[in-house]
């Protein structure tokens, strides 16, 4: 099957997916730490450094530099296998991005119980509310500062680019209208560890870390437009 018709066939069945009972059964029982942020934050870092069982979603876009398959994400190829466990109801659950790629979690990639830590993209969140996970804790991973995350990003093509820097947009305003989300700023890899665990075991985190972070969101903003334009 080629790519395009797999996605246009998900995208179709994608509003009206449910999954099946065995697996909203596991997920009531599951923590989910939902570690949000744009392309270049360091997200990924961070997921690895906290320690917890890693969630990793099925994507069907291009593995990036320095990527590893089944170690950032699990890259597919196989669209036919991905729609039969669509038809299952074996993933928890499914979207196609902005860009028109596949980003799904299968129910093998979640423990039995316990918590677990997986980077989301951020109009996946309200999906995952619906499903009755025992818990949620949104945490949104801003990168150190604006020339720091072009400096990061800013080697790839033109098209690549726009499309990261348009889904980076997306995700802030979404994360500053959310008042669920916590907001991390990443400039110290120490410092940023140190506020999720706190937040994690509710404990009080630096107040002026958090205004760190939500000034860093509206300086990003100002600088790639808040999409009301």
């Amino acid at each position: 099957m080629e790519k395009l018709d797999f996605i246009v066939w998900a995208s179709k069945m994608q509003h009206n997916y449910r999954p099946n009972d065995e697996v909203l059964k596991i997920i009531a029982n599951v923590d989910l730490i939902a570690i949000v942020g744009p392309t270049g934050a360091g997200k990924s870092t961070i997921i690895e450094k906290l320690g917890y069982s890693n969630v990793l979603s099925t994507v069907s876009r291009e593995k990036r530099p320095k990527e590893k398959d089944s170690v950032d994400y699990y890259f597919t190829k196989d669209y036919l296998k991905v729609i039969e466990d669509i038809k299952q109801g074996n993933y928890v659950q499914y979207l196609i991005s902005p860009s028109g790629e596949f980003y799904g979690t299968h129910i093998n990639s979640y423990p039995e119980n316990g918590s677990c830590i997986m980077a989301i993209v951020a109009g996946a969140i309200d999906n995952f509310h619906k499903l009755g996970f025992k818990k949620i804790v949104q945490i949104y991973i801003m990168p150190p500062s604006y020339v720091e995350w072009m400096r990061r990003i800013g080697g790839v093509r033109t098209k690549d680019l726009l499309t990261r820097i348009s889904e980076a947009r997306e995700s802030i305003n979404l994360a500053i209208e959310d008042d669920k989300y916590h907001l991390v700023l990443n400039d110290n890899i120490d410092a940023a560890l140190l506020d999720i665990n706190n937040m994690l075991s509710e404990q009080p985190v630096s107040q002026h870390r958090i205004e760190l972070a939500i000034g860093t969101a509206d300086i990003l903003l100002e600088h790639i437009g808040d999409g009301e334009s």
